[in-house]
């Protein structure tokens, strides 16, 4: 018979092994604020830095960005061209509530300047979208999404955003995961009126299975 006080050394390892592989308690999670419907998601597991999550099917409007700004004048001037969409410039002329997180689709290449940024549709709106009536405006319908994530805090700029970015793409790539090649997403869940406790995210999209490995040296 195993001696009783044998056991919690036994099953050490093991517990070391599941810490070291991440969390893999699988729940929905919804970042936005309350009263803002949210492109929630089920967390799968963390690992060193970073979320694994899935995401259900869902509807964006989106509008392109291709003018040769840099990040943010792009993201501010695609974010005015939805906001007009969903506040009534659409063929149904009927006012849209903003959801969260606005996301913003970028390629890798630092020569390109094309962006394209989206607002998620409520549920409600999805089923039959209105149409856009300016032609730089889109609807689109994502399928799902299998994503890993990293959260930051502050104001997004090319800088933070591309050394997030640097610091997923180290932590995935240690461990052979397999990424969506060529493109890149980020995620900004805050009012430009809101100063603090602010959320942005940078996501890589997984070809293969979500796992969480274990964790590098921050």
């Amino acid at each position: 018979m195993l001696h009783t006080k044998a056991a919690p050394l036994l099953l050490l390892p093991l517990l070391l092994l599941l810490v070291g592989f991440g969390a893999c308690e699988e729940r929905e999670v919804s970042p936005c604020k309350k009263g803002r419907e949210c492109f929630s998601y089920t967390l799968v597991c963390n690992g060193s830095g970073y979320e694994a999550r899935l995401y259900p099917p869902s509807v964006w409007a989106g509008t392109r960005v291709s003018d040769g700004s840099p990040y943010l004048p792009a993201l501010i001037h695609g974010f005015w061209r939805l906001f007009r969409y969903i506040q009534g410039k659409n063929a149904a002329g009927v006012h849209i509530p903003m959801t969260g997180p606005v996301l913003t689709r970028v390629r890798d290449d630092p020569e390109s300047r094309e962006f394209e940024i989206y607002f998620m549709l409520p549920e409600a709106f999805r089923g039959d979208p209105p149409a856009p009536t300016e032609e730089t405006v889109f609807i689109e319908r994502f399928p799902q999404l299998r994503v890993f994530a990293r959260v930051f805090g502050g104001w997004i700029t090319d800088t933070n955003r591309l050394a997030q970015l640097r610091y997923l793409d180290e932590q995935l790539s240690a461990h052979g995961h397999l990424l969506q090649a060529g493109q890149h997403y980020t995620a900004g869940y805050n009012s430009p009126m809101e100063i603090f406790n602010r959320r942005n995210e940078v996501w890589r999209v997984a070809e293969g299975e979500l796992s969480c490995s274990p964790t590098l040296q921050e």
